[in-house]
């Protein structure tokens, strides 16, 4: 960025009792010297269109978003430190200890909050009360976090920084805050400003991160909204886009560019890492769905040149149930499909002896199973 853009850091002290950052307001116009900003740009909007233009022909997309989600939201966790991996994540365990069914909850919230969010832009624009309603969802029913769940901060506790390699950040205090949140809200719809959504995306996530509008739970957060703006902006018309994935293979990369743009001002370096994040994570999403599409294939073959022509129907239905629901016990096959417990009890075991189904081992009661294959498509 030209010296119009730097962002300039003031210490001020206000009666809270603490120094805060002040980060520049974001509303303005940016302009870059770096040409391979250009080039990436380019790259990226190709490879979404690619993705979008094949996820809206993909046969029965819906059955395979939970997954997506669920990768996307995992991910996310772990940057933050939360150790999940997908079993952990959906087996319901009443074994476990107190921290790890937190954990278990915190993802089941935070799925739960991309799903809602998703639906309210069918409905309405992306918006600043979607964005705390998000929140709000994602600290449900959590210990010391849902009194504050939706609620900008007042205060700030000094346990959480945006940033690994400086554990002495402090936010903007509350008088500042809405003053930063105002600007990002003009900035987002300020057309005049004649700049590339995903360069705003860019801006507009380091600024979040910086500002920690909430007490917790800032960086999930400021993912799920990138999301959002994918889908509001119509680049990929379901969350099959998982942006997350990208920046936890790159964890540590993540939080130094993010703070090189305080340290030494350089947004440039920040909008490339970016960019470079959107086009991997479209090619990810593309090939994950090449993977879908050849196993749905193959499960289907196995159905049906290997079980009964009486047992195929019903046994696609299992299918599509397992898609979303990955792991399921005799009984809940029973109640999904409507069938005796002798009938689905067979029907499971059909699905085993075909390999197209494993038992799953850590369960504690009644036998779980789940399509292996599958869930391996996802894991990180």
């Amino acid at each position: 960025m030209n010296k119009k853009n730097r962002g300039d850091f003031v210490y001020q002290s206000f009666k809270e009792g603490y120094k805060s950052v002040t980060p520049s307001l974001i509303n303005r116009s940016f302009e870059w010297k770096d040409k391979q900003i250009n080039i990436l740009l380019e790259s990226a909007m190709l490879e979404l269109g690619e993705l979008n233009a094949y996820s809206k022909f993909f046969p029965n997309i819906s059955h395979h978003i939970p997954l997506f989600v669920i990768q996307e939201v995992i991910a996310s966790n772990l940057i933050e430190g939360n150790k999940c991996d997908l079993y952990q994540a959906l087996v319901p365990d009443g074994s476990q200890s107190f921290k790890n069914q937190y954990a278990q909850k915190e993802i089941a919230n935070h799925i739960r909050a991309i799903h809602w969010g998703v639906s309210e832009l069918q409905k309405f624009p992306l918006s600043v009360r979607l964005v705390k309603e998000a929140h709000k969802i994602l600290c449900s029913n959590l210990p010391a976090k849902e009194e504050f769940g939706g609620k900008l901060r007042s205060f700030f506790q000094t346990h959480e920084s945006p940033f690994r390699e400086e554990s002495n950040y402090s936010p903007p205090n509350k008088h500042e805050l809405k003053i930063l949140i105002n600007d990002g809200k003009k900035f987002w719809r300020n057309d005049d400003l004649e700049l590339p959504q995903l360069i705003k995306m860019a801006i507009s996530l380091y600024q979040f991160e910086n500002i920690l509008p909430f007490l917790d739970g800032n960086g999930r957060t400021a993912r799920t909204l990138i999301l959002f703006e994918i889908i509001s902006l119509k680049f990929v018309a379901r969350p099959i886009f998982c942006l997350s994935v990208f920046f936890e293979r790159n964890r540590l990369e993540y939080y130094h560019r993010l703070n090189l743009i305080r340290s030494k001002n350089d947004i440039e370096q920040w909008i490339k890492f970016f960019l470079t994040g959107v086009r991997e994570t479209a090619l990810h999403s593309k090939n994950l769905l090449g993977n879908v599409e050849r196993l749905t294939v193959h499960y289907e073959s196995v159905i049906e040149e290997k079980m009964g022509k009486k047992r195929v129907l019903t046994a696609k239905q299992l299918l599509s149930e397992f898609y979303f629901n990955p792991f399921m016990s005799v009984s809940d096959v029973k109640e999904k499909l409507q069938l005796s417990f002798q009938s689905a009890n067979l029907l499971v075991k059909e699905f085993e002896k075909h390999n197209l189904v494993k038992e799953y081992a850590g369960a504690r009661r009644n036998r779980i199973f789940y399509l292996s294959e599958y869930l391996s498509l996802f894991e990180l």
